[in-house]
């Protein structure tokens, strides 16, 4: 009799301890939950490392651990949380076989497909031979001579352009003494698909800027346009909207030429962001600004002129850049490239083409039919009197120092430890920057020109530590009666 109340007991407490168990899993009443990752198993929550041509096979090291080499750049997992929260602090344990500079990032714009990028190891960093001062979290390094403290560099700030950066910013901000304001209008006639960022200068002046665009509907779904103004401090300060001209279909039938304006005013000198924020199916025709200095950052699209005039336009910019990359999605985009004295021949669609030109001086781009896709490491004007350079050169895998003649690296870094034949690196993300988009998050191991460098790098394990605000008991109680409602 008692093994039979005892058998009814342990019935009737298996599925309330399982619905607690679960209700514990789900509502996370600590705040804190944890997820690995190991590339021999399956996780419920991270998936494998895509894609497959840029890893290889799991495989055992010599010590019988589990490690999957990384070939290619990037290389993506998405993570599948079963609840929202605030605070990601991922841990990864690797191993680095030459590769300069080894980053993980979030997905952090449907706009521009930019991630939110922090230093897991950076090989220039960790084994430089320059002068070295090192405060929460910042590195500084100097060249010629050692610098006493961050706040003596900061103020006796060297000449900028002595000056490299690596996820940091220079403290005191870019002032350009020739400013001079202007109401006299300037337009850039050019075609320009998608996302774009501008950096301009104001100083004793409104931002005025009209923009002319059309919505192409090749691609399904809404295209609005919105246009976001960032001061130095990455705070928005003015915006323009315009929605979608109604077509959601995909039947490549253009709207008429639209017009956006963009206007600020009583704004403190210095330089602000522009950020075009709209999909692929927005093509801007023009920009008519009474700015001055107008740079485009890092990329630029050259949309073709189907459905605005009949014969493509050749494109002349001037750059700063030294490293770039092409690519046309057209045949009528197959064409030669002119960067100064240099030719690249493009010549095929849906192929990537890599071109370097070394000089301090700006050189002269074009491209005689547009349709062409540019990455690169530097800044866009198109004229020379619109140049201006208001940023640092950032660290990179293909940066010369020695070139550039820079004296001082500052940088945003901790440098990984080592756990036996593991390296481990601890980073921390605020869900707050990230897409979070069909209940996943998406992250990037970023290993600029691996291929290039001959270089791999082997992971072994992924943890992610989430963290959200703890439940209280009115939490609790409230979500109990939501789930028994259910």
């Amino acid at each position: 009799m008692k093994c039979l109340r005892f058998a009814q007991f342990f019935l009737f407490l298996c599925p309330l301890a399982l619905f607690g168990w679960l209700l514990w899993q789900e509502l996370v009443p600590t705040g804190v939950f944890v997820m690995e990752k190991t590339v021999q198993k399956d996780s419920p929550f991270i998936d494998d490392l895509l894609p497959d041509q840029r890893v290889e096979a799991p495989e055992k090291t010599e010590t019988g651990e589990w490690i999957q080499w990384l070939i290619g750049d990037p290389v993506f997992f998405f993570v599948h949380p079963h609840r929202f929260f605030d605070r990601i602090q991922a841990e990864v344990w690797f191993i680095n076989e030459g590769q300069p500079i080894v980053e993980l990032g979030g997905f952090a714009s449907l706009a521009s497909g930019a991630y939110d990028l922090f230093s897991l190891q950076n090989l220039f960093l960790d084994k430089s031979d320059w002068y070295r001062l090192e405060e929460k979290g910042m590195i500084l390094l100097s060249r010629d001579k050692p610098i006493d403290s961050f706040e003596s560099f900061y103020q006796n700030l060297p000449e900028r352009n002595t000056i490299a950066t690596y996820h940091a910013q220079i403290e005191e901000p870019y002032r350009l003494a020739s400013s001079i304001p202007s109401q006299t209008p300037q337009t850039i006639e050019v075609s320009l698909r998608g996302y774009h960022a501008i950096k301009t200068y104001v100083k004793d002046e409104d931002l005025s800027m009209t923009f002319s665009f059309m919505d192409m509907n090749r691609e399904e779904g809404d295209d609005p346009v919105h246009i976001l103004v960032f001061n130095e401090q990455e705070q928005a300060v003015a915006e323009a909207r315009f929605p979608d001209d109604g077509n959601v279909s995909a039947e490549a039938i253009p709207s008429g030429l639209q017009t956006l304006s963009l206007f600020a005013s009583d704004l403190p000198e210095g330089v602000y962001k522009v950020e075009l924020n709209v999909d692929r199916d927005i093509i801007f025709r023009s920009l008519t600004t009474t700015q001055q200095k107008i740079v485009f950052l890092n990329n630029l699209y050259l949309a073709d002129e189907v459905g605005y005039q009949e014969s493509p336009r050749p494109v002349t910019v001037w750059t700063s850049a030294q490293h770039f990359a092409f690519q046309t999605r057209h045949i009528e985009g197959v064409q030669e490239v002119v960067i100064g004295s240099e030719i690249v021949d493009v010549e095929e669609p849906y192929t990537r083409y890599s071109s370097e030109i070394f000089q301090k001086e700006l050189s002269q781009m074009t491209s005689p039919v547009g349709d062409l896709e540019i990455e690169s490491d530097g800044y866009f004007a198109f004229s020379p009197s619109q140049y201006f350079s208001p940023d640092p050169i950032k660290l990179t895998t293909q940066t010369d120092l020695d070139a550039l003649g820079i004296k001082y690296l500052l940088a945003t870094y901790t440098p990984p430890v080592q756990e036996g034949e593991w390296i481990k690196a601890t980073v921390m993300f605020d869900t707050s920057k990230l897409v979070f988009e069909e209940g996943s998050w998406k992250f990037a191991f970023s290993l600029p020109d691996i291929e290039g460098e001959k270089a791999r790098v082997g992971i072994g394990k992924i943890r992610l530590t989430l963290f959200r605000d703890p439940f209280t008991w009115k939490d609790f109680f409230s979500a109990l009666k939501s789930y028994v409602s259910f």
